[in-house]
């Protein structure tokens, strides 16, 4: 899961709290679902048909609000297909998102954990199909099974290192050094010169995680482009010297200190 993403102009009361539908299934088709999710690899089966007892299937549509800032929440929430948008709205209407969860993550351990109140909304970027597990049941096997309590320890470590390392591209003094930094950090482990990479996410997405507006984004490829450090076909980015991609990452470059965020 992708942390730190900061998305500014999005109006947080256009978004509906639209009721969930709960799809009625056995626990063992449940159990079926998560033993196929990312989240559960490597998992003892003795866990997943536990975790499954108390578990629930949920449908939400686009745009539709699962939890609120400040709610209690009950469940750890498990995607099996679409997208959750995490994200603090603002005074002004805006939105500040933490992290998009796809397909096999998850959210809410910190939560569970700590029995917090929820500290971001979570908003359905596309229909979404989850699974949601009874919050008693996770925290009972994380008590009695110190492997999962290592792989929760693990998993919330890994969303904070991330977190950390989002903050840095966005304290970057310039705009072409956070999308250089970006791009760096999508690197591929391979001793090649050159790599490629596909985008992750929609580029207006990309944007709010490196706090520029679309358009600053869309204008830093094009400038990276043009200056011969990548090429751009669609989602599709072509890094040809990786040294010198880095050498812009960390030294910026003059011509684009007066763009605006």
């Amino acid at each position: 899961m992708t942390m730190a993403w900061l998305l500014l102009g999005t109006n947080v009361t256009s978004l509906t709290r639209v009721p969930m539908n709960f799809m009625t299934i056995s626990p063992s088709q449940i159990q079926d679902t998560m033993s196929r999710l990312r989240y559960f690899e490597g998992w003892d089966r003795e866990q997943v048909v536990r975790l499954a007892a108390g578990a629930k299937q949920i449908t939400l549509e686009k745009k539709s609000k699962l939890v609120s800032k400040g709610e209690l929440i009950d469940a750890l929430y498990i995607v099996v297909s679409g997208q959750l948008r995490l994200f603090i709205p603002l005074p002004n209407g805006s939105e500040r998102v933490i992290a998009l969860v796809d397909r096999g993550e998850s959210f809410g351990e910190p939560c569970l954990i700590q029995a917090e109140p929820c500290p971001y909304d979570a908003v359905a970027g596309k229909d979404c199909h989850l699974i949601a597990i009874d919050g008693m049941v996770y925290r009972r096997e994380l008590r009695q099974n110190p492997a999962m309590a290592d792989n929760a320890l693990a998993l919330i470590s890994r969303r904070l290192l991330q977190t950390l390392r989002d903050i840095e591209i966005c304290a970057q003094p310039s705009s072409v050094q956070r999308v250089a930094r970006y791009l760096m950090h999508l690197e591929p482990a391979t001793q090649d010169v050159g790599f490629e990479i596909r985008l992750p996410a929609l580029k207006r997405d990309i944007a709010a995680k490196l706090g520029l507006s679309q358009e600053t984004f869309s204008r830093m490829l094009a400038f990276l482009a043009q200056q011969g450090f990548i090429q751009v076909t669609g989602g599709n980015v072509r890094v040809d010297d990786r040294h010198r991609l880095q050498l812009l990452a960390s030294a910026g470059c003059p011509m684009e200190t007066d763009a605006k965020n």
